[in-house]
C-alpha cells in the first residue's frame, strides 16, 4: 500500500493542549488502521511561535522526530532545543510540550502507541 501525501486526511487544532496557534496534522495512519496498538501516527507541522501544550501520556507513549526547524521540547521540568534528526520519546506518564521557537514550520512525525 502507498498513501499519497496529498491524499492524506489533514485536521487543524487550534490551542491544542492549551498551546498557542494551530497545530496541524496530516495523518498517515487512522486509529482503526493500528491493530489496537495504537491511535495516532501524522506528520506534523507548528509555526513560527506556535506551540503544543504541556499534557501527560498515560497508558500510552508518544514518539516525535524532527524533520525540519527548530524548537523547544519542555520534559520533566527541563527545556531541549530539538532540530531536524532529534527525537523526543514520552514514555508513559510522562509529560511534554512542543514549541517552535524558530522563523520557519517546525515539522516532525509523531506516534502514539498503546503500552
Amino acid at each position: 500500500m502507498i498513501k499519497k501525501y496529498e491524499e492524506l486526511r489533514v485536521s487543524v487544532q487550534e490551542s491544542a493542549k492549551g498551546g498557542t496557534g494551530n497545530f496541524i496534522n496530516h495523518h498517515i495512519l487512522e486509529k482503526d488502521e493500528f491493530y489496537d496498538k495504537g491511535r495516532y501516527y501524522a506528520l506534523c507541522r507548528l509555526a513560527p511561535g506556535d506551540s503544543v501544550g504541556l499534557h501527560t501520556h498515560t497508558g500510552e507513549m508518544e514518539i516525535c522526530h524532527f524533520i525540519s526547524g527548530k524548537g523547544t521540547v519542555l520534559s520533566a521540568g527541563k527545556e531541549y532545543p530539538v532540530g531536524p534528526g532529534d527525537t523526543n520519546i514520552v514514555l508513559d506518564g510522562e509529560e511534554h510540550a512542543v514549541i517552535n521557537t524558530g522563523t520557519e514550520d517546525l515539522v516532525y512525525t509523531a506516534i502514539i502507541l498503546y503500552r
